[in-house]
């Protein structure tokens, strides 16, 4: 499974600047977005369903899915 960190090694940036394109921030030029988000395609990543509860902190759905 392909993580922000392999994305950011294989772009030469940050983790937080693959977090910013995959986020659409404007901390970024459009030429660092675009790169990033080509390599996420090409390494077929696919967001943490479990992260994305933890940063929008709804704990029930992690919770929920511990569970399972």
């Amino acid at each position: 499974m392909t993580g922000i960190k392999d994305i950011a090694k294989k772009a030469g940036v940050s983790i937080s600047t693959v977090s910013y394109a995959l986020n659409g921030s404007e901390r970024i030029t459009e030429q660092t977005r675009q790169k990033v988000l080509k390599i996420a395609k090409e390494m077929n990543y696919i967001p943490s369903l479990a992260g994305r509860g933890l940063k929008k902190q709804k704990p029930k759905s992690l919770r929920c899915m511990l569970l399972i």
